[in-house]
């Protein structure tokens, strides 16, 4: 091989390497216990609060629309998804960052292993937040089986935390 091509490898093995969310598994402490679902992309465990890394599933009181243009509790419903992909089993939290809300930023799995993030994403119930690349094919994957919010017309969770600060502070 030549050595532009040779160095073109190592600068690509270089960048991955060093994207921090492959980096950050390994650096972070492990939370384990039974877990208390608080939205569909949140949770706690004891005292910790965590917030599932690489995913932005829709806020408790926002809605979708379904087939035949019927509204339905996205929010709601992907809560009781986590909840149900959980249940009463112990969860492994590695611990990635702290977030702004001094929560906890966590890759999640079940007791068999199971990502919670990309469980979430691949269900519909979740979209990628952009921060993780890992989790695109899920969401294609749910989009093209038409599953949870796919199923109809959505708003995405962080416009629509937007558009809901901005009719709280009486603006737009």
């Amino acid at each position: 091989m030549s050595a532009p091509g040779l160095l073109l490898i190592g600068l690509v093995s270089a960048a991955v390497a060093a994207t921090p969310w492959r980096n950050a598994e390994a650096a972070g402490p492990v939370i384990t216990g039974h877990a208390v679902v608080m939205d569909g992309d949140s949770l706690r465990i004891g005292d910790d609060a965590i917030r599932l890394a690489g995913i932005d599933a829709p806020e408790l009181g926002q809605s979708c629309t379904g087939p035949g243009n019927v509204g339905w509790a996205c929010g709601l419903e992907a809560k009781r998804q986590l909840a149900e992909r959980i249940g009463d089993k112990p969860v492994s939290c590695r611990q990635i960052k702290i977030d702004l809300y001094d929560r906890i930023v966590a890759i999640c799995t079940t007791a068999n292993g199971d990502d919670l993030s990309a469980a979430m994403a691949r269900s519909g119930y979740a979209l990628p937040d952009g921060s993780d690349p890992r989790y695109k094919a899920e969401e294609t994957f749910a989009r093209s089986a038409g599953a949870g919010m796919w199923s109809g017309s959505f708003q995405i969770p962080w416009e629509w935390r937007m558009h809901e600060l901005e009719r709280q502070d009486g603006c737009c």
